[in-house]
């Protein structure tokens, strides 16, 4: 499963946190911060918070498995 995308409230979550991506995908959020920076996984500001749409992270999953 990629990230825990329900919350605690029963309701499904359309972001997660860098760290939440960086756990999902197995590696550090200086990684994931370097993959927004690229342009590989698109990033949304809420606020302050910057946010991973979990769309966005299976897409990039899927592009991932596909190029290898």
């Amino acid at each position: 499963m990629i990230a825990q995308a329900s919350s605690g409230e029963g309701g499904t979550r359309l972001a997660v946190t860098n760290r939440e991506t960086g756990d999902s995908l197995g590696v550090c959020e200086r990684v994931v911060w370097q993959l927004v920076k690229d342009g590989r996984l698109k990033a949304v500001r809420i606020g302050r918070s910057v946010r991973i749409p979990v769309n966005e992270l299976e897409r990039f999953v899927a592009e991932s498995v596909s190029a290898a």
